[in-house]
């Protein structure tokens, strides 16, 4: 999966660093692949980076996101608001969340990747 093609700075940036417990791993990655779809649509989303869990269950997803209105709103939303209280329940041992603004950011393309710096919408 590319790396997410992002406007132009400033934005935000939500930073979720999480360690999973053991098991339910279908209705986490349901609910997780579900997360993600909805934020895409949510006004003022910009894009997501996200890495695969390490075999101690370590996993990092960052957001992208126009102002922290768009954050605040997300944060707000019901289907996300259920997603988070069942990972505080059974699916995270621990989790960071961090929000950041970006005010610079470089991009680095190898020729022959068939990558192209494009906005997000």
């Amino acid at each position: 999966m590319p790396l997410s093609r992002l406007p132009e700075p400033p934005y935000y940036a939500v930073i979720f660093s999480s360690i999973r417990t053991k098991g339910d791993d279908t209705a986490y990655g349901e609910t997780a692949t579900m997360m993600s779809q909805l934020a895409a649509a949510q006004d003022g989303y910009l894009g997501e980076d996200s890495t695969m869990r390490d075999g101690e269950g370590m996993g990092i997803t960052v957001s992208y996101w126009r102002d922290e209105a768009a954050i605040r709103a997300w944060k707000q939303h019901l289907d996300h608001t259920v997603a988070r209280n069942a990972g505080r329940e059974k699916w995270y041992q621990s989790y960071t969340l961090r929000v950041a603004k970006v005010e610079r950011a470089y991009d680095f393309d190898r020729p022959e990747s068939g990558f192209s710096k494009q906005a997000a919408v």
